[in-house]
């Protein structure tokens, strides 16, 4: 079988021959927006004082219902902003809540937040699974994670030399990994081609893999 890339979290849309998840934001949707076949939306943390929260968690709740809702997110902690940092976990504890409810992943944002997450993985023991866009953790981090339902995607910070992203990528188990766009705007098998080269694998087994991952939590 030849597998399809999997682009698992992008601000652009999805080319027809990539499987794939087009991210939005809550905050920027209208009611007649056109929705792609695979979606995510959230909450992001960059964006709270610009959202009625209380309204934009019912909408995810409505929303949630489509097939085509493939996850919550991109939702998390930043710590690198100015936004209270209690409101942004309270305003991610909600997004968790509902994924839970309707049993859908939770595409993460991350900055400078792994020990909350990592605290907070533990304490609330969600149930559905975890995806870190643009993962950049260290090795410690990235073994704690893996005791847990978490799944890792790597993005263009994989072409900078000495990234931590070109650091950490040869230790995250290849059935946990994804590779991502995001705003990029490359096509997705340059990030497949340069991983293949690092990581000493072939391009079909990193794509015959990620497609698995992407089939077994969606």
């Amino acid at each position: 079988m030849n597998s399809p890339f999997v682009n698992i979290h992008s601000h652009k849309p999805i080319s027809s021959l990539t499987v794939g998840i087009e991210s939005f934001c809550v905050h920027d949707l209208s009611f007649d927006h056109q929705w792609p076949q695979s979606y995510s939306v959230g909450i992001h943390p960059w964006y709270i004082h610009k959202t009625d929260v209380k309204q934009a968690i019912k909408q995810l709740g409505y929303m949630a219902d489509d097939a085509n809702f493939k996850a919550f997110g991109e939702c998390g902690l930043d710590r690198a902003i100015a936004r209270d940092f209690d409101i942004q976990y309270s305003v991610f504890i909600q997004q968790i809540k509902l994924a839970e409810e309707f049993n859908k992943p939770v595409i993460i944002h991350n900055v400078r937040a792994f020990a909350d997450i990592l605290g907070l993985l533990k304490k609330e023991k969600p149930a559905v699974p975890f995806i870190f866009h643009a993962f950049n953790g260290n090795l410690d981090i990235l073994n704690k994670l893996l005791k847990h339902n978490v799944y890792f995607s790597i993005g263009h910070d994989i072409f900078k030399n000495n990234s931590k992203t070109q650091r950490i990528l040869e230790h995250i188990p290849l059935n946990r990994l994804f590779f991502e766009t995001d705003e990029w705007e490359g096509d997705i098998s340059e990030i497949y081609s340069q991983a293949s080269k690092m990581l000493n694998v072939e391009m079909g087994v990193l794509k015959t893999n990620a497609y698995y991952n992407y089939k077994s939590i969606f």
